[in-house]
C-alpha cells in the first residue's frame, strides 16, 4: 500500500529500522514504537495523512497473525473478542484492549499506554479499522459501528473518516473505541475451526506465559469486571467463570500477581466513572446505578476519593 501511495518502502523501513522479513512471518515480532513510527513516516513521505485509515479499512483479521486466527476460528463474535482480549498481550504489549458497557451499547476500547510512543494517530486509525473487519467477518461487509472515537485531535477534514467507517466519528476523546450493539456478539463466525483454534491457543498461551506481566493480567480482569458491572457488583466466582477458571485457580492467579479482587473492583469502577462522566446526557444517578451503587451519595463519596472533587464540580471543569 505504501508503494500505491507513492512511498518508497525501502526508505520507510530503513528509517524505522524494520526489515522486510519481519512482515513475512506470522509469528515474527515488530517493536510497537517502530511499527507506529513506520506509519507516521509513511504518512509524511507520501503526503497521505489518512494512510493508517486506508490501511485499516483493507486490513483483514488473518493479517493480524495468530491473534487474528484466534478471533475468526472462534465459534461466535463474542468468543472471538474474548479471545482477542485474553491474548492481546501476546500480540502487543503496553496496550489496553477490552469491552466497556455504556447505556445499552458496548464499546471496544483500544489504547497504547507506552509513554515512549508519542505519535499514535496512524496506529489508532489502522487498528480501529481492522477491529471493524473482525466484526464484518461475522456480521457481513455492510456492518458498521454505531460511533467511532479517537483520542487524537481532529484532522483538517474528518469527513473521510465518517465515510470509511460509515458512522459518526468523534476526536479528542479519552480513548480510541468503536460502539456496537450487544446483540452483535451473538453472530456466528463463518470460519470457526476448533482444531485451528486449539493450535493457535497453544501458541498464544505460551507467548502469554513467556511475557507474563501482572499489569496485563490486572487489565484482563479489570476489563471483565467493567463488562459485567451494572446494578450490582460482579462477584469473584462470576469473574472466575467468565475467565474459564475455578475460584481457587483464579484466587491463586491473583495472589501470584500480587493483586486483590476488591482493588480491581475499585479500579474498574473508577475507570468506568470517568468514561461515563464524558457523556453529558448521562445523569449522575444513572452513572451511580451503572457502577453498582445503590445510592448516588455513595458514588459521590467514592468519586471524591478518586479525584479529590465531587462529580458535579468535575463536570463543570
Amino acid at each position: 500500500m505504501f508503494r500505491a501511495c507513492g512511498g518508497d518502502i525501502d526508505r520507510i523501513l530503513g528509517q524505522t529500522g524494520i526489515r522486510h522479513e519481519d512482515f513475512e512471518n506470522p509469528v515474527s515480532e515488530v517493536n510497537l514504537s517502530q511499527y507506529c513510527e513506520m506509519f507516521e513516516v509513511a504518512a509524511q513521505q507520501t503526503g497521505n495523512h489518512n494512510i493508517g485509515l486506508h490501511f485499516g479499512k483493507n486490513f483483514q483479521p488473518k493479517q493480524l497473525g495468530m491473534l487474528g486466527y484466534a478471533a475468526i476460528s472462534s465459534p461466535t463474535l463474542a468468543a472471538g473478542l474474548r479471545h482477542m482480549e485474553t491474548y492481546f498481550p501476546a500480540h502487543q504489549g503496553q496496550t489496553t484492549f477490552g469491552l466497556l458497557p455504556d447505556d445499552g451499547v458496548l464499546w471496544l476500547s483500544y489504547q497504547i499506554v507506552d509513554p515512549r510512543v508519542i505519535n499514535r494517530r496512524q496506529d489508532a486509525e489502522l487498528s480501529l479499522g481492522m477491529f471493524c473487519n473482525v466484526f464484518r467477518a461475522a456480521l457481513g461487509e455492510d456492518w458498521a459501528p454505531l460511533e467511532v472515537r479517537f483520542e487524537h485531535s481532529a484532522p483538517d477534514d474528518g469527513s473521510e473518516h465518517e465515510r470509511l467507517f460509515n458512522a459518526p466519528v468523534r476526536f479528542g476523546r479519552r480513548t480510541n473505541a468503536i460502539a456496537f450493539r450487544r446483540k452483535d456478539l451473538d453472530a456466528k463466525m463463518p470460519d470457526q475451526d476448533p482444531y485451528l483454534f486449539s493450535v493457535v491457543k497453544a501458541f498464544l498461551e505460551s507467548r502469554n506465559a513467556s511475557l507474563e506481566d501482572p499489569t496485563d493480567f490486572a487489565t484482563l480482569v479489570r476489563n471483565q469486571v467493567k463488562l459485567n458491572l451494572g446494578s450490582r457488583l460482579p462477584t469473584l466466582p462470576e469473574i472466575a467463570s467468565v475467565l474459564g477458571l475455578s475460584c481457587s485457580s483464579f484466587q491463586k492467579q491473583l495472589r501470584r500477581h500480587g493483586l486483590a479482587f476488591p482493588d480491581i473492583l475499585k479500579a474498574a469502577r473508577h475507570e468506568l466513572a470517568l468514561h461515563y462522566m464524558d457523556d453529558p446526557d448521562m445523569s449522575l444517578t444513572e452513572i451511580a446505578y451503572n457502577l453498582g451503587y445503590s445510592e448516588q451519595s455513595a458514588f459521590t463519596r467514592a468519586f471524591r476519593n478518586w479525584t479529590g472533587m465531587s462529580p458535579q464540580r468535575y463536570r463543570r471543569l
